[in-house]
């Protein structure tokens, strides 16, 4: 088959790794793809400082009142016709758009060229950066991402929470597949760990390990707050910090603050071609907050490394993981809920392991890898049903 991918992203972090999977997986199962984006997505290596900077044109925007609308509704302008010329080129059999806001030109360009198009949506974003003050225009935002919807051939959604959020605001449910993200089991072999715990000062300490975006607000406050509670921090364990973002001097004075800066080690942005060796030596995988939407790919990479996992006990986190059986799910928000897990995998080399196979077990039982989900994605094109809707109730009870 013949697959146009279009996306309307910098192609950065995790956004980077969800598009170069699917392309991947989609090419792995014989399929012709071309993509379609502003910015190079599939030749350019990771630039991790630049990832974590965040984009500084968004910046100048948030201070100029409906700019952010203007700016993405002037896309169109340009992408439509732009996507046309892609289609009479690559001749694709159906379009795959990862959804940005405002952004109707995928579904446009599908109509007038009479091409299927399956929508990936991630995260409902009329709610989400109507929430952190990026847009000012909500009830149109999410007038058009219902428009939108409604208008694609089926619309991929990554967790339950997720499909509700997208049938209240009234897209149709029949459009809706629940599809969660995968892993790529390749990308996860065997590193050998030893000289980076001795370079990073990790030492014999338990190493309880967090990978993301250091934002306010994010959880890494109260992942700090467990930490102090638990006492590990005394010489039993040491936290690791892989990232970068705009409240890292903030964390880092609160490391301060707390007396913690000979058990909290900053490591910096690392790419995310490097992050498994970096996983490796982390023997305490941590999710402190989540928002209740999301479908965390940190967590399902995770899972793929064989990791004893701590998480937020909350509706779409526990559609991959279940309490006491392949992680340790703790009360959100709640530090002293959250230390106490800490302290019971720290103490507890068997469990650590017992949950960390779990994990790594349920990953291939539910099929939750990149390449079932393009296998699921052209089974859609194919048949035009929504059977991985379905996927909610399998991953659920599982």
């Amino acid at each position: 088959m013949k697959i146009l991918y279009h996306h309307r992203t910098r192609a950065t972090d995790a956004q980077k790794v969800h598009i170069l999977e699917m392309v991947g997986a989609f090419r792995e199962l014989g399929h012709e793809v071309t993509v379609a984006s502003l910015v190079e997505t599939e030749n350019q290596s990771s630039e991790p400082d630049r990832d974590a900077r965040g984009s500084r044109w968004k910046s100048l925007l948030r201070r100029i009142p409906f700019s952010m609308e203007v700016v993405q509704l002037g896309y169109n302008l340009f992408a439509i016709p732009w996507l046309l010329s892609k289609i009479r080129s690559s001749r694709p059999d159906f379009i795959y758009e990862r959804y940005s806001l405002l952004n109707f030109s995928g579904v446009a360009a599908a109509a007038l060229s009479a091409r299927p198009i399956i929508l990936e949506v991630n995260s409902p974003l009329a709610m989400e950066m109507s929430r952190e003050k990026e847009i000012r225009t909500r009830r149109f935002a999410a007038w058009m991402e219902r428009v939108i919807c409604n208008h694609a051939t089926k619309v991929v959604v990554v967790s339950g929470p997720l499909r509700r959020i997208m049938t209240q605001n009234g897209v149709e449910e029949s459009k809706l597949c629940l599809m969660p993200n995968g892993v790529n089991p390749r990308r996860f072999a065997v590193h050998s760990g030893g000289a980076l715990r001795e370079s990073l000062g990790v030492g014999n300490r338990v190493a309880i390990g967090f990978v993301g975006w250091f934002k306010r607000w994010h959880g890494l406050e109260l992942l700090m707050e467990a930490f102090l509670q638990s006492g590990l921090g005394r010489g039993q364990a040491v936290l690791l910090l892989l990232g970068d973002g705009p409240a890292t001097v903030e964390l880092k004075d609160y490391v301060v603050k707390l007396g913690l800066q000979n058990s909290v080690i900053f490591v910096g942005p690392v790419s995310h071609e490097r992050i498994p060796a970096y996983l490796d030596i982390i023997d305490i995988a941590v999710q402190p907050a989540a928002n209740e939407y999301s479908c965390p790919m940190k967590i399902l990479e995770y899972m793929g490394l064989e990791k004893a996992i701590v998480a937020p006990r909350q509706e779409n986190i526990e559609e991959l993981l279940h309490h006491d059986g392949s992680a340790l799910l703790f009360t959100p928000s709640d530090p002293e809920s959250l230390a106490r897990a800490l302290v019971d995998l720290s103490t507890d080399s068997k469990l650590r392991a017992a949950l960390g196979r779990s994990a790594l077990r349920t990953i291939h039982a539910r099929r939750l890898l990149w390449e079932s989900n393009a296998r699921k994605v052209v089974e859609m094109f194919q048949t035009g049903s929504a059977a991985p809707a379905q996927e909610y109730k399998a991953v659920r009870k599982a």
